[in-house]
Order: C-alpha cells, then structure tokens, then sequence
C-alpha cells in the first residue's frame, strides 16, 4: 500500500481519487511515498528518505525546493491549466473593476452612509468615476499559457483589441488562439501600445521584477497593470512610485503587502485567483492522477522537473531510471539488459535539462544483479522496477 502525505486540505474529490485498497491518504503518515500540497512551504522542511514523489494541488511551485527534488530524482507533479479558467475569470473582473472604477466608487457609497441627503450625494459624487468602455482599448498580456490564451480570446470577444507576448509559447497553446490577436515581437513593444496588462509568467530569476522601472516608463499615464500571476515579477516600489507620479491609472494585484493596502489606486484581493470551487477540484483531481500513474507505473505526467515521459501499463514489467544528461546512458541500459537475456518490448526516453528519465518495459521481471548493475552505471541517479 502507497502512503500519501497530506500537508494542506484538498478538495474531497482529490482524496478520493486514491483508492483505499491501494492507498493510505493522511495528514500524519510516517515514510511517505508521496506528498500531496497546496500553499505549504517545503523550503525547511525535512525531506522523507521514503519519498518518491510531490504533487502540487495548483500550478506555482514557488513553495517546492523542485532543483533539489530533482536532484534527489523526485518528481514534483502540478495541476496545469486546471484553474485556468478561474483566474480567466478574476481577470475579466479586474479589468472591469479598473475600467469603470468601481472599488473607488463602492468605497466612496460606504464613506457616505451617514448622509443626511444620501441620493443627491449619490449623484453629485458619481461624476468623478466616470469610467470607460472596453471596445477598442487594448489589452497586453505577457504569456500565453493555458491562463493567457483564455483571456486573451475573452478580451477579443470582449471588442478589445488584444496583443500577446509569449516567446516560449507553444504549438498547443498557439492552435488555441482566436484569429485577430496580435503577436509582439518584443516586451517593449507590447508595453508602448496598450492601455492595460495582464502578466500570467512564473516566477523564476529571470522574471523577477519583470515590470519595474524601465517597462513601466513606456507606458501611458492611463494604463492599468493587473498581476494575478505571482508577486516578485512586479517590483512594488517602482509601481508605487509611478502611482503617486500619476504614471500609471491602477494596479491590480493577487498580492497585497502592507506598502499595497490601503493605498486609492491600488485594487488588492487575497489571492483569489483560483479560489472556485470547481478549480480547486480540477487542481486536487489532476495531481492525485499524476501521483498515482507514478507510483503504480512510473510515468512523469505534467511533472515541473522531470521530462514528460509517458507509456501505457498492460501489466508488465518494467524498469524507470532516473539518470543525468549524458551521452550513450540509455545504449549502457539496454546492453545490460541485453547481456542478462531481458528484452525490451517498449522504451521512452526523455531529458529536461540535467535530467533524464527512461521507462523500459521488460518481458521479465529483473533480478537484483541486474539492477544493481544499472545502478552502478555512470550518471543513473535512482532505479525503480515496477511489475
């Protein structure tokens, strides 16, 4: 029986997709096969020398050491585009919050609940959050994934006009855009264009402050930023600085601090983005398969440090090396196999930057010397045979 550490709640859909006949589900389990997470930081934490894999109930990985879980050769499983259209959602919301000021005028209606003639202030006071309609303002977002692609085809449908900028973009998700949206070809250009953005990119070093001083100063004085992404990709004091020099209309972000709160032109939510029900189901749902399809058959489906590496169990036998990126591994696997009369009947390989990740399906189950030749090979990491 797989033991599955719980160290937030998931929704009840997600624990129950782990069959207990196969699984133990638990928030206190001893000697993990896997964790199962949302929010909580494993930074400090002290890594189970039974683990073999982390699932991560939404997409950031932030919380997760995922290098260092690769180099142990445990997979570190998210839930991509299942919330996606939920932070679509809060997005579209954002933007008509900005747009026609609505925050500002729901907090200036509560500020005058004592009034003595309530209506004529009602109406005197409307006039200043006169806001404007979407058709024909433009819209930037920055990454095109399974979140920026949704908005990007609800802003058109919305008569906005809308310009993508996504580098990294793939196939996929570049089928999945709606004819009519335009490509920029570099993030400066984008930014001289649009009157609002939306950033949905993951943190990482080479995104951090990815808007700060120099982006924002390309940007008309009536331009509104919205980050429902992550928070270190906009740096905070540039954003506030441009706010009180009226460079920028508004910031809308998942993210407030305390320099945020409390500020007029700053609309801040607690990080709402994927707070639905149905998202938080979607996430739970996704990961828990991702975690079992591991445990019982060693594939690295949506996995953030581990190369997508993908074969169908019909009950045989095989072996899943976990090695580093180097040349002519999975030729020394196969000849030692061969060497000890095993065939193999299937093989996927794939690697992901130092890491590679082989499944052999074998016609018979191997025996320790074989294994522990592989083991000793240069390079292989871990090696786990399933059957």
């Amino acid at each position: 029986m797989f033991k599955v550490l719980q160290l937030n709640n998931i929704s009840p859909e997600g624990v129950k997709a782990f069959s207990s006949e196969k699984y133990h589900i638990g928030t206190s389990v001893d000697n993990p096969d896997a964790i199962i997470l949302r929010s909580y930081d494993m930074h400090e934490m002290s890594i189970p020398k039974s683990l073999k894999c982390i699932g991560r109930a939404g997409s950031g990985v932030n919380n997760i050491p995922i290098e260092t879980m690769a180099n142990h050769a445990i997979p570190v499983f998210n839930a991509p585009g299942a919330n996606a259209n939920a932070v679509k959602e809060l997005v579209i919301a954002s933007i008509l919050i900005a747009a026609r000021n609505i925050n500002q005028a729901m907090n200036y209606v509560d500020g005058i609940e004592n009034s003595k003639s309530l209506k004529l202030d009602i109406e005197k006071g409307k006039k200043q959050y006169v806001g404007y309609e979407l058709p024909n303002k433009t819209i930037g977002i920055i990454g095109l994934g399974a979140i920026g692609v949704k908005v990007a085809n609800t802003c058109l449908d919305l008569g906005m006009n809308v310009i993508g900028f996504d580098p990294m973009m793939t196939v996929e998700n570049a089928w999945e855009l709606k004819p009519g949206i335009e490509k920029a070809e570099s993030i400066k250009d984008l930014l001289k264009s649009v009157d609002i953005i939306t950033l949905h990119i993951p943190m990482t070093k080479s995104t951090k402050n990815f808007i700060d001083i120099e982006e924002i100063s390309h940007l008309n004085n009536e331009c509104v930023i919205i980050n429902l992404s992550r928070e270190g990709i906009v740096n905070t004091e540039a954003v506030l600085k441009a706010l009180d020099n009226n460079k920028l209309k508004n910031y809308v972000t998942d993210f407030p601090s305390k320099e945020l709160i409390n500020n007029p032109k700053v609309i801040n939510m607690p990080h709402l983005g994927a707070s639905t029900n149905e998202a938080e189901i979607k996430c739970s749902i996704m990961v828990a398969e991702s975690i079992k399809s591991f445990l019982e058959d060693g594939n690295t489906v949506n996995s953030v440090n581990f190369p997508d590496v993908y074969l169908p169990n019909n009950g045989e036998n095989r072996l899943c090396i976990t090695n580093k990126n180097v040349p002519n591994i999975v030729g020394q696997f196969t000849t030692c196999l061969g060497k000890s009369g095993i065939n193999i009947n299937d093989l996927s390989h794939k690697n992901l930057d130092q890491i590679g990740y082989t499944i052999l399906v074998i016609d018979k189950p191997p025996e320790n010397h074989i294994i522990d030749a592989i083991s000793k090979i240069e390079g292989v990491i871990k090696i786990n045979s399933i059957g």
